[in-house]
């Protein structure tokens, strides 16, 4: 079975383990006989920096190394590595796994996306999606761009849900019911913020922000006063609900 290394944050490894685990073998030792990679560090950029130069150094130049970048694109993760060609952005958070919406097959739930830079190697890429193919993993490409496709999209719906929240307009429940019920969503946009991470969804709402000079990408002050108080969702006990 094909090698796996997986290094990042550790619900979204674990997630990942148990997506892949029976298909693949998981190894917890980085060497040249490794396979493929995955990166699955989200907001703390340094220690996103300090796994990819860590990955550089014990590993063969020619894997394909899937690299999170909901909140830093490949191709910004090109200036810190050594072998730039061979990074993979790619959609990982907690819950990526899960399906999409609540008719979702367990099939149509895995799917992923992929955002390879501009310079990324074709024959990589290529060994990186026979890969993905072997192990049952439907993906999309998507832009190389902040975000990706669905989390930007889930993280601005949030942010419109946590003004709708913070103005008193409606209750936590009744916002996400009324998600629920109207569009279909297997959460609501409240209770998805807590399980992705209140931290990742602020991080990716600034960073679109600071990119494109938008107000509409500027993240309510709900969501920094959460992060600012280690309210950050299911991983910490607390977010827009108690867990």
């Amino acid at each position: 079975m094909t090698k796996v290394f997986i290094i990042g944050e550790e619900s979204i490894k674990n997630e990942l383990a148990a997506l892949i685990g029976g298909k693949v073998n998981i190894t917890d030792k980085l060497d040249h006989y490794t396979e493929i990679v995955f990166e699955c560090t989200n907001v703390k950029h340094k220690q996103k920096k300090e796994s990819i130069e860590f990955i550089d150094d014990n590993c063969s130049a020619s894997i394909p190394v899937f690299t999170s970048s909901l909140c830093i694109s490949a191709s910004g993760q090109c200036a810190v590595s050594k072998y730039p060609e061979r990074l993979i952005g790619i959609g990982l958070y907690d819950t990526f796994s899960k399906g999409l919406s609540a008719g979702a097959s367990a099939q149509a739930g895995k799917l992923i996306e992929l955002a390879p830079s501009k310079i990324t190697d074709d024959k990589i890429l290529q060994n990186a999606e026979s890969f993905l193919n072997s192990t049952g993993i439907s993906f999309a490409k998507v832009p190389d761009r902040v975000g990706l496709v669905f989390p930007r999209i889930l993280s601005m719906i949030i942010n419109e849900a946590s003004q709708v929240y913070s103005e008193q307009i409606a209750s936590r429940e009744d916002i996400d019911t009324a998600m629920k019920l109207g569009t279909n969503y297997p959460l609501g946009p409240l209770e998805w913020a807590d399980k992705l991470g209140i931290d990742l969804v602020y991080e990716i709402l600034s960073v679109l922000q600071n990119s494109f000079g938008e107000d509409r990408y500027r993240p309510h002050p709900v969501l920094k006063e959460m992060v600012d108080l280690g309210y950050l969702g299911v991983k910490t006990g607390k977010g827009f609900y108690g867990y």
